[in-house]
């Protein structure tokens, strides 16, 4: 005989949960201990029902433990007692925000979450689908009491509060969007990403080295970000050639402004070079930031609009994918919040009624880069004095903006304006069943030593899958310019070697026509081909540029090989500006290439042998052969190598070489060493980043732009996951490298690490969504305690009330009491004392009086036998 005594499954895993318990008389960090106490210590008093689950039966319990009803609150998996709880609020299954809540017991005794009108609305529920009114915000009310058809679930094991609205009680809100209060600022930090190299190579008898050193250094303050780039530079040679040079690359200031969907950019910076081509300038920027927008609202895809007979399930289909599925209320229905995908592929709208009918229609979907959806624009502003382009300090500005008119057009509008130079840019993209063609026109006006050259640059884009074949056109291009037409670079860099005596070239200048183009081919279980190419011709006795590039691709198995063909061709230039000057010869080069990979056995960390052959034409044409084995070591992988050798029949003969590479928390170490026919080299590296902070100075692997600093005393050891490995030190700190600004990030922390065995962690898992270049604290609750299982002496306390609390001086609960006078509980201090109640009057309570001081301080659970002395 047994009694069935119901222990919910999740109480074993309490460790894994995502959230934190506040204020509530058990703590998730204690729930673990219970669930191993009442199944250790009363092992023949529970069983398992049909479901997998259990359940309590106090009528079923023997002696004096037949009348205590202090288990009962554990009668249902996900029970709980009222307090407040830090919890995840989920709507209709998408993360809204980790709120603090209070829970309480409603009529029925039931536990629920006490939900106001203002969190309701908030959710996004319509204001009218809420009966709250003023008068009720007082009293405790759950979902079902407020709004007709919802339900909620609270999944304690998780602290993940799930609520179920019907879609038409529901505001419409697209999909991955998160609200500009879930954002975080971030801290006011110093930080510096490094990267050091040295090189050493000894050829022909003379010695050379080279030694590089790399800054991406930023302080934050608010929303404020100063960003500075920088290099040093410095080489050696037995010749007597010696330099040190030190480079500031970039020094700027940003700002996020989220209420205007931008960013403020003062300092050096470059214009975007989506419509006009980029420069380089020392001034302001503010430009639309694509990244503010929802995930679903990013990108290009078109607005679908139907009509439902009834409450209807409607799918969408690319390529014979289902990338879309929602139920929609009788009559219209737009979808306007379709996640980007590819830039191809018609759309096959699907509409299944309640009834069982089914219709379907397709949409044209074909992009180019320049296409919008409808209702959405970009802005960018550029004003300042442009760099990097001689010593020219010309001043200028710029003006673009991009719209989304319709499903099928995008229109594109542009003015550059400085000295001397006038540019206007006007165009749209259009999308059909045949495809999406996007066309631009651009009119230039250019003084040059007082002549006024004027002209026009005409271009069209065209991209379009063709599905019967799986042809995929992903971008073809043509470029016309008139014999005036002068883009502001090349008029700038003009006037500088005017000045200087220099010579100027580029891509651009003199240009007459060019064309590109990228087409991949599917063919199925055969691999797939693919070509890129562009050729281009100029005016004033240049040359044709062509370059292009095919290649077939397939694998067997896990092997995989790749054939390519490319060649490059340049054509002659005649240097000079005010007369044609002498022509350099142009030059052409053929490469032919073939690379095959293996797997040297099943798992993923097998190593790979690659094996290559490649032959050039030209005048330094030869034929390389290059083989290399890579892989990892360790249990984490975190480290790499390469064994290389290879053989060039230009006279250099064979070689081989080494690379390693070890990734730790602190930072990333590499080495090099390779030895030839005529040549001995060998090099090292070292690549990390420093953080400066409130409590310290942090070190990691690399920063991005966006990243998060983790706070968790005590925890030395725990693994942040996906962190690069990074650990919290010993200080409490660690850094996750990266961040995706304006969406959530789950940041986690793995326990099993812990060097501290009296430690543990009370949450492992938070959730932060932060602004683009700030830096986010992200603070890990801890726990610093020590196990307890104590035996109660005494006949007095013999029948101490199985399931009753155990609390410490702060009057939190950290125990109870398992059958047997048996109490597990995990006190904060070596030395202290606990109180046991199981009432409120004074015989219902006693206290507990311990002292680990003389014990063995590495111990995971410390057992006592201790007297209950009673008020």
């Amino acid at each position: 005989m047994h009694a069935k005594i119901t222990i919910s499954p999740r109480y074993s895993d309490i460790r894994q949960r995502k959230a934190v318990l506040v204020n509530s008389p058990i703590s998730r960090a204690r729930l673990k201990p219970l669930a191993l106490l009442l199944g250790l210590l009363i092992p023949q008093a529970f069983a398992a029902t049909t479901d997998g689950q259990f359940e309590f039966d106090d009528s079923m319990l023997i002696g004096s433990a037949k009348e205590q009803k202090n288990i009962a609150r554990f009668n249902q998996a996900n029970a709980i007692e009222p307090g407040t709880y830090q919890v995840d609020i989920f709507i209709n299954g998408d993360f809204f925000s980790r709120k603090s809540l209070v829970f309480a017991a409603g009529k029925q005794g039931h536990v629920s979450a006490c939900l106001s009108r203002e969190i309701l609305l908030e959710v996004g529920i319509l204001p009218s689908a809420v009966k709250t009114e003023a008068e009720d915000t007082a009293n405790c009310l759950n979902l079902e009491q407020q709004v007709d058809g919802a339900s909620s679930r609270f999944d304690f094991a998780r602290l993940r509060l799930d609520l179920s609205v019907p879609q038409l009680l529901m505001k419409r809100e697209a999909r991955g969007a998160v609200p500009h209060s879930d954002l975080s600022v971030g801290e006011t930090v110093a930080f510096t990403n490094y990267d050091t190299n040295y090189y050493r190579t000894k050829a022909s008898g003379n010695t050379t080295d080279s030694t590089f050193l790399g800054l991406n250094s930023g302080i934050n303050l608010g929303l404020w970000q100063l960003r500075q780039q920088s290099s040093f530079t410095r080489y050696n040679s037995d010749y007597g050639a010696s330099r040190s040079q030190w480079n500031s690359i970039r020094t700027y200031v940003q700002r996020p402004l989220p209420s205007v969907g931008g960013q403020l950019t003062l300092g050096e910076s470059f214009t975007s070079g989506s419509l006009f081509s980029s420069l380089g300038f020392r001034g302001i920027l503010f430009e639309t930031d694509d990244r503010m927008l929802p995930e679903s609202q990013r990108g290009y895809a078109p607005t679908i609009r139907g009509v439902a007979s009834t409450t209807a399930k409607v799918s969408v289909r690319q390529s014979g994918v289902q990338i879309y599925q929602t139920t929609v209320a009788p009559g219209a229905f737009v979808i306007d919040d379709l996640y980007p995908t590819s830039f191809q592929g018609d759309l096959v709208v699907e509409v299944q009624e309640a009834d069982g009918r089914v219709s379907s229609f397709t949409i044209p979907f074909s992009a180019v880069p320049d296409s919008m959806r409808p209702g959405h624009s970009n802005l960018s502003i550029a004003a300042g004095q442009v760099r990097n382009i001689g010593n020219s300090n010309a001043t200028f500005a710029d003006l673009t903006y991009q719209a989304g008119l319709t499903n099928a057009i995008t229109a594109n509008s542009g003015i550059r304006v400085s000295d001397g130079y006038q540019a206007l840019l006007g165009g749209a993209v259009f999308s059909s069943q045949l495809g999406a063609v996007g066309v631009n026109a651009v009119y230039s006006r250019a003084d040059m030593w007082g002549e006024t050259l004027d002209g026009w640059r005409l271009g069209t884009t065209y991209s379009r899958t063709f599905t019967p074949t799986a042809t995929t056109l992903a971008l073809a291009g043509y470029r016309y310019s008139t014999q005036g037409y002068r883009d502001l670079s090349d008029v700038l860099g003009l006037r500088d070697a005017y000045q200087n005596n220099n010579v100027w070239s580029s891509s651009t200048y003199q240009q007459s026509n060019q064309f590109i183009a990228t087409v991949s081919q599917s063919l199925g279980e055969y691999g797939q081909i693919y070509f890129s190419g562009s050729t281009s011709s100029y005016r004033g006795g240049r040359g044709r540029d062509t370059q292009y590039q095919m290649a077939y691709s397939h694998s067997y198995k896990n092997i995989s090989y790749n054939l390519s063909l490319s060649r490059q061709q340049t054509g002659s230039i005649r240097s000079g500006v005010q007369s044609p000057g002498d022509a350099t010869n142009g030059t052409s080069q053929n490469v032919v290439m073939f690379s095959i990979s293996i797997p040297l056995g099943a798992g993923s960390r097998s190593p790979l042998l690659s094996s290559g052959i490649s032959h050039t034409t030209g005048k330094n044409g030869n034929t390389n052969y290059q083989s290399a084995l890579a892989g990892t070591l360790g249990e984490d992988q975190s480290l790499s190598y390469t064994v290389n050798g290879a053989f060039d029949s230009g006279g250099t003969g064979a070689s081989f070489g080494t690379n390693l590479t070890k990734q730790t928390s602190l930072a990333t170490f590499g080495g090099s060493f390779s030895q030839g026919k005529s040549f001995t080299q060998g090099g090292g590296s070292v690549r990390g980043a420093a953080v400066v902070h409130s409590g310290g100075v942090t070190l990691g692997p690399y920063l991005g732009d966006t990243f998060a600093l983790v706070e968790a005393d005590g925890v030395k050891g725990a693994e942040v996951i996906n962190g690069m490995g990074a650990k919290i030190n010993s200080s409490g700190y660690a850094i996750v490298p990266s961040l995706v600004p304006y969406r959530y990030n789950d940041i986690s922390l793995d326990a099993k690490g812990i060097e501290n065995a009296s430690a543990e962690l009370t949450e492992n898992q938070q959730r932060i969504a932060p602004y683009a270049g700030s830096v986010v604290k992200v603070r890990f609750k801890t726990l610093e305690g020590y196990a307890l299982l104590i035996k109660v002496l005494g006949e007095k306390n013999a029948n101490m009330p199985l399931g009753s609390n155990v609390y410490d001086s702060n009057n939190a609960v950290i125990g109870l009491v398992g059958q047997g006078n048996q109490i597990y509980a995990r006190a904060s201090g070596k030395q202290g004392v606990l109180q046991v109640k199981w009432g409120e009057s004074a015989s219902e309570q006693c206290t507990l009086n311990y002292d680990l001081r003389d014990q063995d301080m590495t111990q995971s659970l410390y057992r006592l036998e201790l007297p209950c002395n009673s008020h």
